[in-house]
């Protein structure tokens, strides 16, 4: 009871105490007197009554004040040890909550409503690192960063207008590091009801918070783990019939290698039995119920490779029990391996054919002790029984011939050491019967010891002797045919070097005439023309064109003979050059108009004189070609014909049927009339003989009236040719 309380009490025990007293006093006074005169009449006796009865009343509301100021204290005093009661059993309790408070690990607080500390116990002064004593009486700004201040205020806010208890997860920046708690506040209200601040309980759960989270990140990778790992898994559940054999198998868990290798949706098939998402299974060869149903019942744990006709792939699989009636799986699709291994088995039964055929034997040779484990071919090629013959490092060395016995065993020796890099050797080999053959033997070493230390090593032998002596024969013809081509070379030789002094002597011998002769026909038309008749001048007219065409044949031999002799000399040429030369000549020889392009760093590598031959005859043929063009174009480009790719010249001429193109390049052939296009069909071969000197090719393509393109193309650095 509090102080106000007690002085209301107080006041009403004094009240009651004075009514009745007041009370008792005036009835005395009004009943006494009446009494009195009714029972006296005598002035002296009336006087004596009335100081008895003053007495009387003295001694009578005495004991009554005395009851009544006794009842009042005892009640006060018992008002007073129940009070004092209640003040000791709140101090204890108080006392019990304090030290409750204080020895608890979690933060505990009070505030007023301006966020005030009242109330802060130890452990919420450490996380603060501030002592209580200093934080009583600030707020939180006080404790935490202005941020975290805020979002707390906030909180505090919502707790005061709504009245209720909130929980919530708070991070905050204490004195012993970023740490998260689960705070819990409420309402801090007085005896009233009244609410006068908040009060708070926050647990430090940073360690449960990161065990949680480290839990789930467990989880998370044990989960992609599951999902992803090559291995399938499948926890199935066992279904029997009533006489307790495997029928059926529910699918519990599975990862998504099992979709891979099904094609199912694992949703879907989650608590389906595995007859209804895979029909047919039942009656497949491998049997997967029986075998996971006999692992579920017995607890005997099953690994094996099993084919399964049904999925159509081969598995390595492993069964064990995982509780009352429940079958694990772990599941690897083999099929690539095991394909790889029939493959495999027959590439080896391939290359045993394969070496039976070729004559040919393995070797391992164990360098540490000499023994030699060889192939069945091995022991056949010396004429020896496959399952009697054992060869040995020491054996071998004593069968070779006494001509390779020295330097054979030296060449392996340097292979061994290092000296060498390959291991490839030819020798004689005794057989069975005594004859020498011959080996071609190939190894290589195969495993060294932790120092490098040569261990073991794999080869081969090949019977050689056929190859032997077909190169002695071969030896044989080649020196024969050595012998005729020098001959045949210097009969050659001789021939081109008559055919020149020929060819030279004959364009010689011929121009002498041939002057005289087209002299003295211009001379008898200058000096008798006037009197000769007309068709003498027109025989003249023809002597006189025959002989100039004539002197056009000897100039072609010349040049074609020129084209074939001489040094090659290799320069670097620019064609767009000699290509740009020669067309600016025949502008200035000519009065037509042609448009013309040169595609600029066209660039080979030859002999200039000779390239500049090439592109004169070139473009020389493709101006007369366009003689009859009404607009004339000739370009000079890198380009390709008929796949050949190199320096094109091409025009919009008359062209020429590709049909008779094989007459192209030969010499004194040419594909048109000598009235439409004069000439004596030389420059073209001039142009082949060239082009294959410098190891080049030459092709070309055309239309008739649609023009035509030459290419040539030229090696990076031509062979030179007599």
């Amino acid at each position: 009871m509090n102080t106000s309380n007690k002085r209301i009490n107080l006041a009403h025990g004094a009240l009651r105490v004075a009514l009745v007293y007041a009370a008792f006093a005036g009835l005395w006074i009004l009943l006494s007197d009446r009494a009195m005169g009714l029972l006296w009449h005598d002035p002296e006796a009336l006087v004596q009554a009335s100081m008895l009865k003053g007495w009387f009343f003295v001694v009578v509301t005495t004991l009554l004040l005395y009851v009544l100021v006794r009842r009042l204290v005892g009640r006060l005093n018992a008002s007073h040890r129940r009070e004092q009661a209640q003040a000791e059993e709140k101090t204890r309790a108080l006392e019990l909550l304090t030290a409750i408070a204080q020895s608890s690990s979690d933060a505990i607080f009070a505030k007023d409503e301006q966020g005030r500390y009242l109330l802060v116990n130890d452990a919420a002064a450490r996380y603060v690192g501030r002592p209580a004593s200093a934080l009583l009486g600030q707020d939180d700004g006080a404790a935490f960063p202005a941020e975290q201040a805020t979002l707390i205020r906030g909180i505090d806010r919502r707790v005061l207008a709504s009245g209720r208890v909130e929980t919530n997860e708070e991070h905050l920046d204490t004195a012993q590091g970023r740490r998260v708690f689960l705070a819990t506040k409420g309402p801090l209200r007085d005896a009233q009801g009244h609410i006068r601040g908040t009060f708070g309980i926050s647990r430090d759960i940073t360690e449960r918070t990161q065990a949680k989270q480290r839990l789930i990140e467990s989880e998370a990778r044990y989960r992609s783990l599951f999902e992803n790992m090559n291995t399938g898994f499948v926890l199935f559940e066992l279904v029997q019939d009533g006489q307790g054999r495997p029928v059926d198998l529910v699918i519990l868990a599975a990862n998504r290698h099992l979709a891979d290798v099904t094609g199912l949706d694992l949703v879907k098939v989650m608590g389906q039995r595995l007859t209804q998402v895979l029909p047919g299974i039942e009656d497949d060869e491998a049997d997967w119920i029986g075998t996971y149903g006999r692992v579920a019942l017995t607890g005997e744990s099953r690994q094996f490779e099993q084919g399964s006709e049904r999925l159509g792939t081969f598995f390595s699989v492993s069964a064990f029990r995982a509780g009352e009636g429940l079958c694990a799986v772990t599941f690897l699709d083999i099929s690539g391996r095991r394909a790889t291994e029939m493959a495999l088995h027959d590439s080896e039964e391939r290359l045993r054919l394969a070496l039976a055929a070729a004559s040919q034997g393995l070797y391992d040779l164990n360098l540490e002790t000499g023994e030699t484990t060889v192939s069945p071919e091995y022991a056949v090629m010396l004429g020896h029984d496959p399952a009697d013959f054992r060869e040995t490092l020491a054996s071998w060395r004593e069968r070779l011939h006494p001509e390779d016995q020295a330097r054979i065993p030296r060449l392996l020796e340097d292979y061994l050491a290092g000296r060498q890099a390959a291991f490839r050797v030819e020798f004689r080999l005794r057989t069975r019967d005594g004859r020498w053959k011959w080996i071609l033997s190939l190894g290589q070493i195969e495993q060294r010891s932790a120092d490098g230390r040569p261990l073991r090593m794999l080869g081969t032998h090949t019977d050689i002797d056929a190859l032997k002596s077909a190169e002695a024969t071969l030896r044989e013809m080649n020196a024969t045919l050595e012998f005729r081509v020098s001959e045949r070379t210097a009969e050659l030789s001789a021939a081109n070097r008559e055919l020149e002094t020929f060819a030279y002597a004959v364009s010689h011998d011929l121009r002498a005439p041939l002057r005289a002769l087209s002299g003295y026909s211009q001379a008898l038309q200058e000096d008798f023309g006037d009197t000769l008749p007309d068709q003498a001048r027109v025989y003249l007219d023809r002597i006189h064109q025959s002989a100039a065409r004539m002197g056009q044949l000897i100039e072609g031999i010349l040049a074609l003979s020129r084209s074939s002799r001489g040094d090659l000399r290799l320069d670097r040429v620019d064609v767009s050059a000699l290509a740009r030369q020669r067309l600016a000549q025949l502008a200035e020889e000519s009065s037509r108009q042609v448009r013309t392009y040169v595609e600029e760093g066209l660039e080979v590598t030859g002999d200039e004189r000779m390239l500049a031959s090439v592109m004169t005859n070139l473009l020389d043929n493709a101006w007369k070609y366009t003689g009859a063009t009404p607009d004339p174009e000739i370009r000079v480009h890198a380009g390709s014909v008929t796949g050949l790719h190199g320096i094109c010249v091409s025009d919009n001429g008359a062209g020429f049927d590709m049909a008779h193109a094989d007459r192209l390049f030969q010499p004194f052939q040419r594909l048109h009339r000598e009235d439409q296009f004069p000439g004596i069909g030389i420059g073209l071969a001039t142009v082949q003989r060239i082009v294959h000197r410098h190891g080049g090719e030459l092709a070309a393509v055309a239309a008739p009236g649609e023009g035509a393109t030459f290419c040539i193309a030229l090696p990076p650095v031509p062979a030179a040719q007599a």
